[in-house]
């Protein structure tokens, strides 16, 4: 019964592509190390979130591109007492583009080269994980993480500036511990995703003012160190009926570690180009059930407070809530999974003044996991 009405949450909150903290997409889970035996899943959501603000009377447009959230995983049972699991996904990410009429993205020097306020993000992950069963229900999860990274901005209204980072791969670590009780479907597992620091170069370029009337660029190799958070999640379940789940989760991620300051944009414009001023928790919590031998199905709400501070205009978002439903479907040693979620996002305020408020999300999400004995 718990397997597949976990597989039916997982589709209703994870592969469904959360907003949780704007640029958080995957939720970094370690499920997988908890599935019976030896298996193989794979996963791909897609979202579609609509957001839009307003600077100085000038509509930013829909700055968010609709994007997909891929992974692949294998979890292998190595004796009685060790489990091993290898995870691909894309934990965070972004793809934000302004319309030309927005005020940011004008450049302003005469005969400088012409562009939108734009960011667009990608790290791909890999974590080895492996549990070891201590006894009386506990277990012990520890691994390693490799990221690689990286990102291309353009911000107009800094003297045309734009730059490109090039791709960089570093690692961490994870941590955790787990109890467990078969009997009534009882889990709580805490993990520790630790941060990683990457050290990147780069090429900036912009107008430079000297230059003015003629599109002359300038163009200079730099580095910065980015660090992307550490975060601590928090998963519990446990069976309140037969063939009912009551199941949730907490994750909490420390943003203000993560700061970019290129020092030919911090030198242009005084400010960093990426910084946040506060840590965000993310909630859920959701009931699944199994209805037959072959179908189980789930419903989770989603809750992420706000923290009324204001944002880059390259992440405007500030909390969210969610409702989302999923569902699987079990035939011989394959569940196939499908899931859906609405996320209603967090009025923000930017740091040069810009108003984002009604805005929204939909996403959808399958996922198919194979059992190998």
């Amino acid at each position: 019964m718990k397997k597949a009405v976990l597989q039916a949450w997982a589709l209703s909150v994870g592969a469904t592509s959360g907003y949780a903290g704007g640029l958080d997409r995957s939720g970094q889970g370690v499920n997988i190390l908890f599935e019976e035996g030896s298996v193989v899943q794979a996963r791909i959501g897609y979202a579609m979130p609509d957001v839009s603000g307003e600077l100085a009377g000038f509509d930013s447009g829909d700055i968010t591109e609709n994007f997909t959230t891929p992974a692949l995983a294998y979890k292998r049972a190595l004796n009685d007492k060790l489990d091993f699991a290898i995870i691909y996904d894309q934990p965070f990410g972004a793809d934000v583009s302004y319309a030309a009429a927005y005020p940011l993205s004008s450049n302003l020097v005469p005969g400088g080269r012409t562009d939108v306020l734009r960011a667009d993000a990608n790290i791909d992950a890999i974590t080895a994980l492996l549990r070891y069963k201590i006894g009386n229900g506990f277990s012990a999860i520890g691994g390693i993480g490799g990221q690689r990274l990286e990102s291309e901005v353009a911000v107009p209204a800094a003297l045309g500036y734009q730059i490109e980072q090039s791709a960089e791969t570093d690692f961490g670590y994870v941590v955790g511990v787990a109890w467990e009780r078969p009997e009534i479907a009882a889990r709580v597992a805490l993990t520790y995703n630790s941060k990683i620091t990457h050290d990147v170069s780069q090429t900036e370029s912009f107008n430079p003012i000297a230059g003015a009337g003629t599109g002359a660029v300038a163009t200079v190799e730099t580095n910065s160190e980015i660090e992307t958070p550490q975060s601590i999640d928090l998963d519990f379940q446990t069976g309140v009926a037969p063939r009912t789940l009551v199941f949730g989760s907490a994750r909490w991620v420390d943003w203000p570690q993560t700061v970019y300051a290129p020092p030919t944009y911090v030198g242009i414009t005084g400010k960093n180009l990426v910084d946040y001023d506060s840590p965000n928790w993310t909630f859920t919590l959701g009931v699944g059930r199994q209805f037959t031998d072959q179908f189980a199905g789930a419903f989770t709400v989603g809750y992420e407070p706000s923290t009324d501070d204001t944002f880059s205009d390259l992440g405007p978002t500030d909390g969210f809530w969610s409702v989302g439903v999923g569902g699987t479907y079990t035939i011989d040693k394959a569940e196939i999974s499908g899931g859906i979620r609405y996320t209603d996002i967090g009025d923000a305020t930017s740091n040069n003044g810009a108003e984002f408020s009604g805005n929204s999300a939909w996403a959808i999400g399958l996922q198919v996991t194979y059992a190998l004995n």
